[in-house]
């Protein structure tokens, strides 16, 4: 299960904290909290630092997100490796 915090910080961007696992079934509703929170602000960045599990849909999702400019956050040590595979770098802050 996947959770999502919509929050702002103070420079107008827009941050996404997620929580819990990054599964194929929870993309869609990242999906659309990303596509939002881009309709509101400059920027959008996904805060990695409370997910427990990623799936191999989820690390493509999170690369494809990350070529799209959102950046990512806060990547927890043991996601960092399968989201690099998709050539991807996790930025720790």
């Amino acid at each position: 299960m996947l959770k999502i915090a919509h929050m702002s910080n103070g420079a107008g961007a827009g941050v996404l904290l997620l929580a819990g696992s990054v599964a194929r079934e929870s993309l869609p509703e990242l999906a659309l909290a990303i596509a939002d929170a881009k309709r509101r602000h400059r920027e959008v960045s996904l805060d990695l630092s409370e997910v427990t599990l990623i799936d191999h849909a989820g690390a493509h999702f999170l690369a494809q997100q990350s070529r799209r400019d959102v950046r990512l956050v806060e990547c927890p040590e043991y996601i960092e490796p399968w989201i690099g595979r998709e050539d991807v770098n996790c930025r720790t802050k």
